[in-house]
């Protein structure tokens, strides 16, 4: 017999009466069940906190957007060593539900984008492995983070509890950042509850500060009935509304209401929060939309920051934990999975050509290589690797330049005319010029 409506409801966010923990006491829910509608409220500033509050503070939000979209932006690929080479597994079972096409409704891109959002403002993503009859990975699905219940080990292994169905650890993909135990992720919302209320006071008060405030008062020499007090408004307010200078029968003056000092330290104030969220995310001020001390030295060595600093440790952790649980024991010992980090240079031109001009002048690439990289088919020969030429060791310049001027072949020395006497002038020149002439016909130069 199935459990009525209510019921059901009261133990699934309230509390589980059919269930026990391991010290024998209820399973009491309410007060997580509370906190997912109203927000927590434990800090300084007195102010509801929660995740979806969160997201509405313009900087949080960018924070989040720009780390989500930075990680969905990157390539990935399967690879597998084969002693000092590696093998691009575009066959692999796992490469195209990672990198292409999870499932039937969501693209690879919005499956990280979607699971770097839970991470960074839940503190866990979840992604679920489906697997065929003979263990490859088929599929996968996003689980929401808020329907995590428990995570147990036993036996030395995991098992998730999600909306009342237990999964096995090696079939939960788990991105956690920062934790206490390994195990549960911590949300960096409500572990900096105290940044995240004040910022949302000071919102607040800067919008009622701003928005509540007219921006002035117009008063009037005498008395007015009502009847008269709103035509004039009607006839200010659609003046305005027109882009009309407003005109009013009677004496009027007009006293316009400026911000306080105090209000607008407040609102400046506001500034040093927000950097307290790029410091909690990590992310440069620039990639905030905030250029207030931007130049273009500082913006290019953020994107190095941001990628080595921010980037790079969550691509760590996401390539770890994909290697663990889509491979069997046997793959795990060769077989991997791999971010482009290469990607991030894909919006500038410059870079990458200075790269690839490197890489192709010291033999570490060939055009092919670099072909594939800028997603261009190869050509005949361009597997070839090629140095450049033009480097020469030190201890070996005199050679070479030496083997640039070669004696022509077959050349037979002209016997020298008779020395030039005491004549005119006119003929030294001709003689020397014939001089000139003999001389640069007996050597002649190579590229």
């Amino acid at each position: 017999m199935s459990k009525p409506f209510f019921q059901n409801i009261w133990e699934k966010y309230v509390w589980n009466t059919s269930q026990k923990s391991i010290s024998g006491k209820f399973d009491l829910k309410g007060t997580e069940a509370w906190a997912r509608l109203i927000g927590y409220s434990d800090n300084f500033a007195d102010e509801p906190v929660s995740e979806q509050r969160a997201h509405g503070l313009a900087t949080v939000y960018t924070c989040i957007n720009v780390r989500s979209q930075t990680i969905a932006s990157l390539p990935i690929n399967v690879y597998r060593e084969d002693g000092d080479s590696k093998i691009n597994l575009s066959e692999h079972p796992v490469y195209y539900p990672l990198a292409h096409q999870p499932n039937s409704y969501m693209s690879s891109a919005n499956m990280f984008l979607t699971a770097m959002i839970h991470a960074d403002s839940w503190g866990n993503s979840y992604i679920g492995i489906n697997r065929n009859g003979r263990g490859e990975v088929r599929s996968l699905d996003i689980l929401q983070p808020w329907q995590c219940e428990s995570i147990n080990v036993v036996d030395g292994n995991a098992y998730y509890n999600i909306n009342g169905m237990i999964y096995p650890s090696r079939d939960v993909l788990h991105f956690r950042w920062f934790s206490t135990d390994g195990l549960n992720g911590i949300s960096p919302i409500r572990q900096n509850a105290n940044v995240m209320g004040k910022a949302i006071k000071a919102e607040k008060y800067s919008s009622m500060a701003l928005g509540q405030k007219p921006p002035g008062i117009l008063s009037y020499e005498g008395n007015m009935t009502a009847e008269q007090r709103a035509e004039n408004q009607k006839v200010w307010k659609e003046d305005l509304m027109a882009g009309r200078t407003p005109i009013l029968s009677g004496r009027w003056s007009f006293e316009p209401i400026m911000l306080s000092p105090g209000d607008a330290q407040f609102i400046e104030q506001e500034k040093l929060t927000d950097r307290k969220i790029y410091g909690i995310y990590r992310i440069p001020p620039v990639f905030a939309q905030d250029f207030e001390r931007a130049t273009f030295t500082n913006a290019e060595q953020s994107d190095l920051i941001f990628a080595k600093h921010t980037i790079l440790p969550l691509v760590r952790v996401i390539e770890q934990e994909c290697n663990m649980k889509l491979f069997s024991e046997r793959e795990k010992r060769n077989t991997y999975v791999k971010f482009n980090m290469n990607g991030l240079l894909r919006g500038d031109t410059q870079s990458r050509a200075a790269f690839y001009t490197a890489m192709r002048n010291i033999g570490g690439m060939n055009g092919n290589e670099i072909r594939e990289r800028e997603d261009m088919n190869p050509y005949d020969g361009g597997e070839i690797y090629t140095v450049q030429g033009a480097n020469v060791p030190v201890d070996q310049l005199r050679e070479f330049y030496e083997s640039k001027v070669t004696p022509k072949e077959n050349y037979q020395e002209e016997p020298m005319e008779e020395e030039v006497g005491e004549e005119s002038e006119d003929e030294i020149e001709k003689a020397y010029k014939k001089f000139t002439r003999k001389t640069n016909a007996k050597y002649h130069f190579t590229k």
